[in-house]
């Protein structure tokens, strides 16, 4: 616990006063001929963590890394370089299914004793900027249910997210299957969530949860720009040190191992020093699930395949469902030959039915023939 006192001026002209207690629990102090101050200097490591102070600077936000609280802390950049003011939306939630709306609840009170979700202070923080609508996504591979913040207002007027640079899965997945049999991947635990929004933020993330208003502190599913800084952030940790670097490859949160470079245990605990906590390492060859593709041995090696079963060919024929089956089909698997060409010729041919309009009502609008459907069979 740290007792602070705040006062509205500087005593004395100082910026920060620390006590005997705070020094001693630093491991000392030292000042050197220029004034600069280093604390820790009796413990080495505390010392060369003082120098980690890492920042990141993209087209589109800021990172940056605190090694005394072990903290990533990010801020994106506004389309124009000036922050909006009230924003329009005045949904508070779409409402869950009957069936899913208990899980939906749990995780949203989870969030709130985790402090992801913390009450709005307006004295603090000043009047809610925005207000994101709550929405519930079930995960089937997975079989659970996640609450999700739609952001879509945020993304479209407000907010440029530069993806010339960003990684596409099925060329990851092709240069992973390069890398032989002893290899293991890393997953980053509720890996957004351990981002931290800069505080000027979160006026624009707030929710209502049962007529009280919250705001999001961390990173939210749904918003276009944390898959360019999660990327950024692991990739900038994994290059501290050369060796991992080396035998490292990165897709958002989830990272690739060559262990016959460097083990995943250490991969592992260089993401923990930098704040950075991930679930236990996966051998591949034992089983294991790889950007959405399941991977197993076998007498030829490494096996990878869907590992769920598609669905069945939807009842009702429209342009949007045809397009979400084609989609499951063929998903980012690097390898699909003529199955990808095919599917694009059933997409074209659900597109030249829907009804001339152009509107999203077309989408949704039943085939009034089955020459589609003949394709698909």
């Amino acid at each position: 616990m740290v007792e602070a006192i705040i006062v509205r001026k500087r005593l004395l002209n100082f910026d920060f006063i620390i006590g005997m207690r705070g020094i001693t629990a630093l491991r000392g102090v030292a000042v050197d001929g220029e004034g600069q101050v280093q604390f820790g200097t009796g413990n080495p490591t505390l010392c060369a963590s003082a120098e980690a102070r890492i920042h990141i600077e993209k087209k589109d936000f800021f990172a940056t890394y605190d090694p005394v609280t072990h903290v990533w802390t990010v801020a994106w950049k506004w389309s124009n370089g000036l922050a909006p003011g009230q924003l329009g939306n005045t949904r508070e939630e779409y409402m869950p299914a009957v069936e899913i709306r208990k899980p939906y609840k749990e995780g949203l009170n989870r969030w709130i004793r985790s402090g992801w979700l913390v009450p709005y202070n307006k004295e603090e923080l000043g009047p809610a900027k925005a207000l994101i609508p709550l929405l519930a996504v079930t995960q089937r591979s997975k079989g659970k249910v996640r609450p999700v913040l739609d952001f879509r207002e945020l993304n479209t007027s407000y907010i440029d997210a530069f993806t010339a640079n960003s990684d596409v899965c099925a060329h990851k997945l092709r240069e992973w299957r390069r890398q032989g049999e002893n290899v293991s991947i890393l997953d980053l635990k509720q890996a957004y969530l351990q981002i931290h929004v800069d505080k000027s933020l979160w006026p624009y993330q707030t929710v209502i949860i049962d007529g009280q208003r919250y705001c999001l502190t961390r990173l939210g599913f749904g918003l276009n720009v944390p898959p360019m800084i999660m990327t950024a952030v692991v990739n900038s940790v994994l290059s501290r040190d050369a060796d991992i670097q080396r035998a490292t490859s990165a897709y958002i949160d989830d990272i690739f191992v060559n262990e016959n470079i460097v083990e995943a245990t250490r991969v592992k605990q260089n993401l923990a020093d930098y704040g950075l906590i991930s679930k236990a390492p996966e051998k591949i060859a034992d089983g294991a699930r790889v950007l959405g593709l399941q991977v197993s041995r076998t007498h030829d090696g490494l096996t990878w395949t869907r590992g769920t079963k598609t669905s069945a060919l939807p009842v009702w024929l429209t342009c949007r469902t045809v397009f979400s089956y084609c989609g499951e089909l063929i998903g980012h698997y690097p390898v699909c030959n003529w199955l990808r060409t095919a599917v694009a010729f059933v997409k074209r041919e659900a597109n030249n039915m829907r009804p001339p309009n152009g509107t999203n009502q077309s989408m949704t609008t039943v085939f009034a023939n089955n020459s589609t459907k003949s394709l698909m069979l």
